[in-house]
């Protein structure tokens, strides 16, 4: 089953990528439905007949009818275009939290009355606005520029990283004037709640622990330049944003408050929880991957089946691919997102047989692992899309991965006693940021020390021969452990852990 559904994913992708890139999609769309229509009928005289090359053609069927149906999709997405004018007045709404920098805040603005994408808008610091305000906005609307993240040695391609987001063009520091300043709908009342409790955060915990913490629970980017730049150079970017780490968090917590009623009541709540969660914290596409798996695993518990880390994954892609066929191949938090799961589904297992062999601490084997697998499977990606590599990110991730739970649990408690009790939110405050103080100080000890942060890039036909080479590793474990276990009666590798 996961051999089928990994060849389905593989056709959906590939229909994806020729979808945008080729003039000839549809005549391969055609071509491709013919052939796995050809291939089809093959299996099933085959299965008949009961020969023995059943297997490759229903792969080849799958894989060209997926393949058809990804350039379908890319060909039924809408495209809006992009709004720009040289000196214009228009109306819209923030649709999303504003990001605040150490200068100035960026605000997404969705026009009314116009079937175009988003416009950023960059203001000053002050006055403050809200997510679900309606604006009005006069000023000079272009196309973004391209930024020069790495010197002038790589472009960053802003404009195709702002679509992802589905924000076609900018303003910079024009005026906004605030007409209505009350929320309309359930998602803008959710996000104000959300800037609520990271005001609380901030109220309760002492700078930067409360910006860290904020971002562990709540994904706010409000960090200064300089200590988003101090976790990139220690190779911790990733635990100030959300991940699957939160929804497990707010998945276990409903389901020990409904514990008393049914468990058909639990897993619907549950499902709740998560997708009310998804819209005060946005819809971001590395946030609803971990959601659509989390649901999977709800869905097992309901049906009683067991829960298949490696088939969840394959599907919350498949799910992807329908839903935003464009942030598929250019939305880089996505790409990181999926690479560092599919490590730590794929090759963490591997390395903690292996690693086991010589540390006995179950403790040490599991954060090893763990780690390493996703640093190996998201390395040769960061080369290729940043340009840099963290030379010590293994040994910060190994420090502070133990840190981040309690810091996040901490966080949590702090806010959840802040409606209760201001003086136990004040101590509960006070610890958290002693834990996140420490996070903080680990990844500046890290950065400080010699080359820290290289800039190391690597072409796109090296990443393809860097993940072959970890695919055929891959491939060639799974044979021998299949040699081991027919072989070895008992043994560690027959109680591993099935994902």
């Amino acid at each position: 089953m996961h051999a089928k559904t990994l060849v389905a994913v593989v056709g959906a992708v590939s229909g994806i990528a020729i979808g945008y890139v080729c003039v000839y999609a549809t005549e391969v769309a055609v071509w491709s439905i013919i052939v796995g229509l050809v291939c089809g009928g093959t299996y099933v005289l085959e299965r008949k007949r009961q020969f023995s090359s059943l297997a490759f053609s229903l792969f080849f069927s799958i894989f060209f009818i997926f393949l058809a149906l990804g350039i379908v999709r890319v060909q039924l997405e809408s495209v809006s275009p992009a709004f720009t004018c040289t000196s214009c007045t228009f109306i819209g709404t923030i649709v999303a939290t504003p990001t605040t920098d150490d200068t100035y805040q960026t605000l997404v603005v969705q026009p009314q009355e116009r079937e175009t994408l988003r416009v950023q808008v960059r203001v000053p610091l002050y006055p403050k606005y809200k997510a679900g305000d309606t604006v009005q906005v006069s000023g000079k609307v272009e196309v973004p520029k391209p930024l020069y993240p790495h010197g002038d040695a790589q472009i960053f391609d802003y404009e195709t990283y702002l679509l992802t987001h589905r924000i076609g063009s900018e303003m910079v520091y024009p005026k906004v004037e605030v007409i209505d300043g009350e929320p309309h709908e359930l998602g803008y009342i959710l996000m104000r709640f959300k800037e609520s409790l990271v005001l609380r955060i901030g109220t309760n915990m002492s700078s930067p622990a409360s910006l860290l913490a904020s971002g562990m629970l709540f994904g706010d980017s409000a960090m200064t330049k300089d200590l988003k730049q101090t976790f990139r150079s220690a190779g911790l970017s990733h635990i100030v944003v959300l991940s699957g780490f939160n929804i497990a968090i707010l998945i276990s917590c409903a389901l020990v408050i409904l514990s008393v009623v049914p468990l058909v009541l639990r897993i619907i709540g549950a499902t709740l929880f998560v997708s009310l969660f998804l819209m005060m914290v946005g819809v971001e596409a590395s946030v609803l991957r971990a959601s659509i798996m989390a649901f999977i695993s709800l869905l097992a518990t309901l049906v009683g089946r067991t829960y298949v880390a490696r088939q969840a994954l394959l599907i919350s892609l498949f799910v992807l691919c329908l839903y935003e066929p464009y942030a598929l191949l250019y939305d880089a938090s996505l790409h990181l997102s999926f690479l560092a799961t599919a490590g730590i589904v794929y090759v963490y297992e591997p390395l903690y047989i292996y690693m086991h062999q010589y540390i006995r601490k179950e403790f040490w084997c599991e954060l090893i692992g763990t780690t390493l697998s996703a640093y190996i499977s998201t390395l040769p990606y960061i080369m290729y899309a940043f340009g840099s590599v963290s030379v010590y990110a293994l040994i910060a991730n190994m420090l502070v991965l133990p840190l981040v739970p309690i810091t996040m649990l901490l966080a949590f408690v702090t806010v959840v006693l802040s409606f209760f009790s201001p003086f136990l939110a004040e101590v509960g405050g006070i610890m958290a940021s002693v834990f996140g103080n420490v996070i903080i100080g680990i990844a500046r000890s890290v950065e400080w020390l010699p080359f820290s942060y290289l800039h190391v890039s690597i072409t796109l036909t090296t990443v393809f021969f860097l993940y072959a080479g970890i695919s055929l590793m891959y491939v060639y474990y799974v044979e021998f452990k299949e040699n081991e276990t027919t072989n070895t009666e008992g043994g560690y590798l027959t109680d591993v852990i099935s994902y």
